[in-house]
């Protein structure tokens, strides 16, 4: 029996994407809000304009990330055997402050995919070892349209992580 590493429900797995959508409404429609009805200190169309402008964006970038979290959701977890090729701690730049992020770069043998993780379950897994991940892969808002039959790439895009378990070597 595989022993099982880290499980989350798909509620759980969205939750971030959740909070982000929800986020971008709120904001955008306060903007919107604030551009149709103005106070009395704000009194300049330009500024206005400017705010209703940017509440838009705010609603149809919440819109776009809603349809395509929609679509990853629709599309099904998928489930992959794979080798953990390589763990990487890789720190960037966030706005003055140095973040780090936690991933593991994984084959099957013919496809290589790369799974961020938290920094406990990070710690636990081992180079060179099977693993059966389960994820949500990202479905791209106009990847119908815009891809054509092309050969897979190398690299899969991943995206929400539901599952990790230990799993035996093929």
């Amino acid at each position: 029996m595989d022993t099982v590493l880290f499980s989350a429900s798909p509620l759980k797995a969205f939750t971030g994407l959740l909070f982000l959508i929800a986020l971008l409404f709120l904001l955008g429609l306060l903007n919107a809000f604030a551009a149709i009805f103005p106070d009395s200190r704000r009194k300049k169309t330009r500024a206005r304009v400017g705010t209703g402008i940017v509440g838009f964006i705010l609603l149809l970038t919440g819109t776009a990330i809603t349809i395509t979290t929609y679509n990853s959701y629709l599309s099904g977890d998928k489930t992959v055997q794979v080798r953990v090729v390589e763990k990487r701690e890789v720190t960037r730049n966030c706005n003055g402050r140095i973040c780090t992020d936690y991933v593991v770069e994984t084959t099957d043998g013919d496809k290589y995919f790369v799974f961020g993780l938290e920094k406990d379950i990070w710690g636990v897994i081992e180079t060179n070892a099977y693993y059966r991940f389960t994820y949500y892969p990202v479905r791209p808002l106009l990847a119908d349209y815009l891809q054509e039959n092309e050969p897979q790439d190398l690299y899969e895009t991943t995206g929400s992580i539901t599952r990790i378990q230990i799993a035996n070597c093929p």
